[in-house]
Order: structure tokens, then C-alpha cells, then sequence
């Protein structure tokens, strides 16, 4: 049950985890059943989905998936789904149940000549991409891309593929969005999924939503040639919209509301850093930035300001984001080395 706290520092429980030692510091958390997975890279070449019980405990032995990198991972009490990447230019939906049998695989792009028009590959220019699954069980995996066109030029855009379990194209998304898509988030909530990118040339130069629904915020001196000044953050869907944290161009950090278009609602500026996370938590939201003395948790009310006194942990940020769960807790991992840490925020009794 939801433990009885004075502070937010005591509804913060540390798990560390021995593991048999990770290519890179990020690690995925996703919640599966009563339990929950983390995803990470492991020196071997394979992505590690090590399982957990309610109280972050090993609950198995790893599965074990084909892969270099690991960008996003959605679970169920019987299965979880990764976005991968795989050599030599792969990037991959990959579906298995809990003992590790393939259910789906679907190569999104990669395996062609690159020097053949309209060919689509991963891993030049941004190595990046987020995975959410939707209400209706269907997945959204964003991430960037290269693509060779007429001019005989390789470009890079990024992409939104909508799939079914299977690993089956939906249709809608798009083939081309962002150019060049320098990062990404995902979320998918009430409305439907939100997606958020940093152009630095079209269809503009700033940070956008929905490809080109809404401009974020501007960046004009982004120069179509990956250079760029802003900077993405935490992002949470909501019932009238989306929260996000972002750093403007001129180095500005902000917790903007948005509605369902896109269109401002609100704007605070924040004195931590534009890339610090944020995810749903109890009635209200989490922020987590990086300080001085370790990782700065502040909770949020709906509106986006503080309640009470802020907490410091040190456990590190996770690399890519914090996973707001269903209960209202939030969640993440990081490894160090042959340690998995497993970071969990509960719900304090009021």
C-alpha cells in the first residue's frame, strides 16, 4: 500500500540490482502486471529486459532480444515490446511474451543500399526515438531516420510509424516529418498520442508538435546543418492537453501547458535545467532535474506548481525519461557497471 510520508525524500525507494554489466547508462523502466521490466543494452551486443516484482525485486533471469540499443519499451503482465536498434543500420519493433518467445518483429527501416533513392535507414546524425503504446493496444514508434532522395543526397527526417501488435503498419503518422529531427518525445494519453520534435530547419527551426501542428517555441538561429540551441525535456499528456519542459533559444528553461492543438496555455519559467524529466505522480505531476548534490525531485500540482519541499536522492536521472505508472507512482532505472538501479516515487497517504 502507499507508505505513510512526512517528505517526498521518504516516498523514494532505491532498488540496486546486480547485473552481468551494461553497454550504457540507460536503462527503461515499463510497468507489466503487478510487476515491471527494465530495458537496457548490455556489453554482449543484446538488449537485457531484466523482470521485476512489486517491490522491485529480481523476479527471473533476463530476457534476452537482438539488439545495440534500446529506445523505448511498453509492457503488459504477458508481454513487452522494445523499439531497438540493430547492425548494421536497423531500427526495430520487437514484441516477446514473458519467457522470451518472439511475438512480433517488424525492421522499420534498414537493409538497403544506401545509394539507392528512397531508401531508409538508422544511426547517422541523431541516434534517437521514443516507443508508447496507445489504449486500443497498438503501439507509435517515433524515432529519426536517413533517407536517400533524388538529389542522391542522404537526408534525415524522422518518422512516425502506427502498429498493430503483430508489428503491422496502421497507416497514418508519416513517412517524413521533422528535417533535420535533431530529438524526440512521445506520450500517449487521454487524447490520443502527443509528439514533440527539434527541427533545426523544416518546417521550421524551433521545437514542434505533431510534425507541424504548432511551433513550441523558435529558434532562428538554427542552421539547417544540425546546429541548434534548444532543448526537450520531460513530456506528459493530459486531459486537456500536454505538459512539457523545454529550453528556448536563449538558454530559458520552461514547464509549458499545451492543449490538444498545441496552442499555450500556460508557461512557467523554471530554474532548473530544459531537459529536466516529468511525468505524471498521484493528482499531479513529478519534476526531476539534476543539482548539485544528487537528482532534485519536485512534485506538481495539476496546474504545474510546487507542493511542498523539494527532495534530493542520489540516484542518477534516468537517460531518456520518467515513466508515470498507473497506480500514480513514478518510476526509473539507470545502470552503472554490473548495478541496475531502479528508482520508485510513491504515492504518499494523505
Amino acid at each position: 500500500g502507499a507508505p505513510s510520508c512526512a517528505t517526498l525524500a521518504e516516498a523514494v525507494r532505491t532498488t540496486s540490482i546486480a547485473i552481468a554489466g551494461g553497454g550504457s547508462d540507460r536503462a527503461i523502466t515499463a510497468q507489466a502486471g503487478a510487476g515491471s521490466v527494465v530495458a537496457w543494452a548490455g556489453q554482449d551486443g543484446k538488449i537485457h529486459i531484466t523482470p521485476l516484482d512489486a517491490e522491485d525485486q529480481r523476479a527471473g533471469d533476463d530476457i534476452l532480444v537482438d539488439g545495440s540499443q534500446v529506445f523505448g519499451a511498453v509492457a503488459s503482465a504477458s508481454d513487452v515490446a522494445l523499439l531497438v536498434s540493430r547492425p548494421p543500420d536497423f531500427m526495430t519493433f520487437v514484441r516477446v511474451d514473458m519467457k522470451g518467445a518472439e511475438l512480433a518483429k517488424t525492421d522499420l527501416v534498414g537493409g538497403g543500399n544506401h545509394m539507392e533513392v528512397g531508401v531508409e535507414w538508422f544511426g547517422e546524425f541523431a541516434q534517437t526515438g521514443r516507443l508508447a503504446a496507445q489504449k486500443d493496444g497498438t503501439y507509435a514508434a517515433y524515432h529519426a531516420l536517413h533517407r536517400r532522395w533524388p538529389d542522391m543526397v542522404g537526408h534525415q527526417g524522422d518518422t512516425l510509424r502506427l502498429l498493430d501488435a503483430s508489428g503491422g503498419a496502421l497507416g497514418g503518422g508519416w513517412g517524413w516529418g521533422c528535417s533535420h529531427s535533431m530529438d524526440q518525445r512521445l506520450a500517449s494519453g487521454p487524447n490520443g498520442l502527443v509528439p514533440i520534435c527539434i527541427s533545426d530547419c523544416y518546417p521550421g527551426k524551433g521545437i514542434y508538435f505533431n510534425h507541424q501542428s504548432a511551433e513550441i517555441t523558435t529558434d532562428p538561429a538554427a542552421n539547417c546543418a544540425g546546429g541548434y540551441s534548444t532543448e526537450l525535456g520531460g513530456l506528459t499528456a493530459v486531459d486537456a492537453g500536454f505538459f512539457l519542459v523545454y529550453k528556448d533559444a536563449q538558454g530559458g528553461a520552461h514547464l509549458g501547458a499545451f492543449d490538444t492543438s498545441g496552442k499555450s496555455l500556460s508557461d512557467r519559467a523554471l530554474s532548473v535545467e530544459g531537459s529536466s524529466r516529468l511525468a505524471r505522480y498521484g493528482g499531479g505531476m513529478l519534476l526531476g532535474s539534476q543539482g548539485g548534490g544528487g537528482t532534485s525531485l519536485q512534485e506538481l500540482d495539476a496546474a504545474g506548481q510546487d507542493v511542498g519541499a523539494p527532495a534530493t536522492i542520489a540516484a542518477p536521472l534516468p537517460d531518456q525519461d520518467f515513466e508515470g505508472r498507473s497506480d500514480g507512482e513514478v518510476a526509473w532505472a539507470a545502470v552503472s557497471g554490473a548495478n541496475l538501479t531502479v528508482v520508485r516515487v510513491r504515492v504518499c497517504q494523505k
